[in-house]
């Protein structure tokens, strides 16, 4: 744009010093000199100083020709395209300086206006696309953050699984090693104790015999304890999603397994429950429905999580912090999350059970 302007202008100057009659040699040189500072400015070394120098050379040009003057308006372009109001203002002195001497030609003042304003768009829209660009540097930086945090956070879960569970085999130990241990290291050392006397005093080793017995039961009935705390109090098999189904009261669920759900992870049955109990939430407030539809196949290869309701369904569903939340605790074990929310409402979750890539996800529409 900047080219396109000022052979506008120097085309215009040109033409009126032709019609004018013959250059003399020292604006010829003038009009060289400009060309070149325009030049060295627009492709090599954009400067304020520049602008000045073309404004001081306009000014001795309108002191031999008042043609020059027509100049003024490439510099007043030069400075709104900056930021900054003392370059436009010396220009306007100028320019109104020599309109005094010279009155006939007032139309310069609207040539130079257009350029202004011209210039004060594309400065605009400079600035526009100069914020747009940083929003979108920022965002995309904040995004990086944001993976780097969450690979963190992931790191650090694990490692906190992994603490976890060495705590909790220590724990286990140490309470064998007091309780269990110890009560047998005594019973043996009372059993070794009663085949030492049997010989001697046969009473008395059938009575630590019988004192043994009843602190071998004793130790049975501890370890019987100790081994129902460490059972997790919930099951991880197809009976953890019955009860989910048992505590649901809205509307009948239709719940289908198939498959061997002892060998499911325990973050996919993390992410089927929670799945599972998000979508029973949002029938019973938003769907009308009568009857849910739940399936869960498991195989070698992936977990598929099917659940359908008969309610009224919706043609324009937002995806709110529930179906944002769905999806993305899918997509972090590289699984597809995908809705269908036009009869009734539907959802299919799928997760792989060795991640090796993204699994094609989306909103069923039609």
């Amino acid at each position: 744009m900047n080219y396109i302007v000022k052979t506008v202008i120097f085309g215009f100057l040109i033409i009126e010093l032709i019609l004018g009659g013959n250059i003399p040699y020292e604006q010829l040189v003038m009009v060289m000199i400009a060309i070149v500072l325009q030049l060295v400015k627009e492709r090599y070394y954009d400067s304020i100083w520049l602008t000045i120098a073309m404004l001081l050379l306009t000014c001795a040009g309108v002191a031999m020709d008042f043609h020059f003057s027509i100049w003024f308006a490439i510099v007043f372009y030069d400075f709104m395209l900056k930021k900054g109001w003392g370059g436009p203002l010396a220009t306007l002195i100028c320019v109104v300086i020599f309109l005094a001497y010279a009155p006939q030609f007032y139309w310069l003042v609207a040539f130079i206006s257009l350029s202004g304003m011209l210039a004060y768009q594309i400065r605009r829209k400079r600035e526009e696309a100069s914020h747009f660009t940083l929003t979108l540097d920022n965002e995309r930086r904040l995004r990086y953050e944001l993976e780097q945090a969450k690979a963190q956070l992931l790191h650090a879960s694990k490692e906190i699984a992994g603490i976890t569970e060495v705590k909790e085999r220590n724990r286990i130990a140490r309470e064998i090693h007091d309780s269990v241990g110890h009560n047998l290291a005594g019973i043996f050392i009372q059993l070794q104790a009663a085949q030492k006397i049997h010989a001697k005093d046969e009473n008395k080793a059938m009575s630590i015999v019988k004192a043994s017995i009843d602190g071998l039961a004793n130790t049975i009935e501890v370890l019987r304890d100790t081994v129902h705390n460490i059972k997790p109090r919930e099951s991880l098999g197809a009976d953890y999603f019955q009860e989910i189904i048992k505590n649901y009261q809205f509307c009948p669920v239709d719940l289908q397994l198939s498959g061997d759900f002892n060998s499911v992870p325990s973050a996919h049955f993390e992410l089927l429950s929670a799945t599972i109990k998000e979508a029973l939430t949002n029938t019973a407030r938003y769907s009308q429905a009568t009857k849910v539809e739940i399936k869960i196949d498991v195989n070698m290869n992936y977990t598929r999580l099917y659940v359908k309701d008969n309610g009224i369904g919706s043609a324009n569903i937002k995806e709110g912090l529930g179906l944002s939340g769905m999806k993305e605790r899918t997509r972090n074990l590289g699984g597809s999350f995908s809705y269908h929310s036009l009869d009734g409402f539907m959802i299919v979750c799928v997760i792989p059970r060795q991640r090796g890539g993204e699994m094609l996800e989306g909103a069923y529409r039609g």
